[in-house]
């Protein structure tokens, strides 16, 4: 299975203040207790990092059990028309229809909700990013990109790699 990318907007934190940030992501230092005049040490951050990092996995497990069903359903079905369980036209027409469904259902259901499960987890890796730009103004937007790609690489290659993972315990299991 090759996993669905996962393409994050442009990092738009830089040089922002405490009361410039979105509401959202406002509130969520707050509730991490990371907000200002609080000066968080490289522990800390990396801490929470992992933690939702940790539930960024756990929230697309769902989401991924969904992808691999719609999957093993299409190659299941890919399978008996190739053998020609469905002979006759009217099963071939219903094989059809039910791959129609399938897509629909990837399409408008599953996809779009994993797109808002990494909106989420962005909003707050995105905050966490500017939590650690404090004491370090002499960065330029572009420096900051490359910061945050550098650690948001790595947990986006493990999303996938856990997707691609499920789908061949299931697949080829």
């Amino acid at each position: 299975m090759i996993p669905p990318v996962y393409e994050p907007l442009a990092y738009a934190l830089s040089g922002l203040d405490f009361t410039q940030l979105p509401v959202c992501t406002q509130q969520y230092l707050q509730e991490a207790k990371l907000a200002p005049p609080r000066a968080p040490d490289v522990n800390v951050i990396s801490a929470e990092r992992l933690k939702i990092s940790m539930a960024l996995s756990s929230s697309l497990i769902k989401n991924d059990m969904a992808l691999v069903e719609l999957r093993l359903e299409t190659v299941v079905m890919a399978g008996d028309l190739e053998t020609g369980i469905p002979s006759q036209d009217d099963l071939q027409r219903d094989a059809l229809a039910a791959q129609e469904c399938r897509l629909q259902k990837l399409l408008g259901d599953v996809l779009p909700e994993r797109e808002l499960i990494f909106n989420a987890f962005m909003i707050r890796f995105d905050a966490l990013v500017w939590v650690d730009q404090q004491g370090r103004e002499h960065y330029t937007p572009e420096d900051w990109q490359r910061h945050r790609d550098e650690l948001l690489k790595p947990i986006l290659d493990n999303t996938s790699q856990q997707l691609v993972a499920l789908d061949s315990a299931v697949i080829d299991g």
